[in-house]
């Protein structure tokens, strides 16, 4: 069975805070009301706009019940960020909805470690590797890449060519302690060791630092493994 995909249009970041600030206190129905509402000025296609929607709702909206806490604590920071933290909260509510945006990011994340150019050729190979020679996917990974370009993480020249631009840094705790949890959730351990949650493949166009001190008084479970190794896991993912 193919893997699922929905990632399917480029989602913008005047679009996302939208919903964010509109997520707290308003039934489903008049949310897909003002959505279709406020987005009808930049995109005019009723079925592309739809889709759209669908998107949205499913990042800041339509989160399952083991998500909610994690939603509820990105609401909480939202109204007093930058627009750059805003977008710290906005990737990691994406990764959380999307596994196809994980995966694309995850590629991402790795071939800029290795090289400073990445062709979209190259992606598109890797993701297909991984879901599939469809056109949905080439699609989809189009729709994921312009996303990631229009919030100004990486750019494209004339010959289809990605680069990275400088990587924003994180410098507070609560925000960091909640892409370190959205990282241990999107990924496949249990636990990590803590100086591989800033580098993660996922969170590609961030950088932060993170000492054990920070976790002890939050939602982690910290498993000190000999002398130097210290492990965090998540409460929820230990059970």
């Amino acid at each position: 069975m193919a893997k699922p995909v929905g990632f399917d249009q480029k989602i913008q970041l005047q679009h996302l805070d939208y919903i964010a600030r509109q997520a707290s206190g308003i039934d489903r129905k008049n949310m897909y009301e003002k959505l279709d509402e406020f987005l009808n000025v930049d995109i005019r296609g009723a079925m592309v706009r739809k889709h759209v929607i669908t998107m949205l709702m499913k990042i800041w909206y339509l989160v399952p019940d083991e998500l909610k806490g994690l939603r509820q604590k990105a609401l909480e920071l939202l109204p007093n960020f930058s627009a750059q933290d805003r977008l710290v909260l906005h990737w990691g509510m994406t990764l959380l909805a999307y596994p196809f945006f994980k995966d694309v990011a995850c590629e991402l994340g790795n071939l800029f470690g290795l090289q400073n150019e990445v062709p979209s050729q190259q992606i598109g190979r890797k993701v297909k590797g991984l879901y599939g020679d469809r056109r949905r996917v080439e699609v989809a990974t189009t729709a994921v890449l312009r996303s990631i370009k229009s919030w100004g993480f990486i750019e494209k020249n004339k010959s289809n060519v990605y680069t990275m631009k400088e990587k924003y840094e994180i410098t507070n705790t609560a925000l960091k302690l909640w892409l370190a949890e959205v990282v241990l959730r999107v990924s496949d351990y249990q636990y990590m060791p803590l100086e591989m949650i800033p580098v993660a493949q996922s969170v590609f166009p961030f950088q932060f630092k993170v000492n054990i001190r920070e976790f002890e008084h939050s939602n982690f479970i910290i498993n000190r493994q000999g002398l130097d190794m210290q492990l965090v896991g998540l409460l929820a993912l230990g059970r």
